[in-house]
């Protein structure tokens, strides 16, 4: 079974963001700078025998901020930073997260009912245990 984000994008999905927001804000640099508050966090996914680990960057939000919830085969991160720093003035700035959503495909092999989260130096972990292999199988009968 494949853990997935997205069903059917062959990969394309980042670049064809990319060129959207590309055509939407044009060489203002002021738009790009703002444009990235609300760019999308990158995510690892860690398997090992017993679970799936989600590793979402995201610094500079509170564990209050973000929301997890599971619906049908999906896993749904979102956040929306409530936090506000004024008197700051950024030349750059690449890493920080208005808000955001992220959406990942559960395999059919994942325990839904015991998935924790955490969130630590800026990383929120969020661990999908897998189903023991006995129920994952079932007899069939033949009739």
């Amino acid at each position: 079974m494949r853990f997935g984000t997205h069903k059917g994008n062959y990969g394309y999905a980042p670049f064809l963001k990319a060129w959207a927001n590309a055509a939407n804000i044009g060489t203002d640099w002021q738009k790009w700078q703002e444009q990235a508050q609300y760019s999308t966090p990158a995510a690892n996914i860690v398997e090992n025998e017993a679970n799936f680990t989600i590793e979402i960057a995201a610094p500079g939000l509170l564990k209050e901020d973000f929301k997890i919830e599971v619906k049908n085969d999906k896993l749904t991160v979102w956040a929306e930073s409530k936090t506000q720093e004024e008197g700051k003035k950024y030349s750059r700035k690449e890493f920080a997260y208005g808000s955001f959503r992220r959406n990942f495909t559960l395999p059919e092999t994942v325990d839904s009912e015991n998935i924790s989260a955490k969130y630590a130096d800026g990383i929120l972990y969020v661990v999908v245990p897998k189903l023991e292999k006995e129920k994952v199988s079932r007899s069939i009968n033949i009739e």
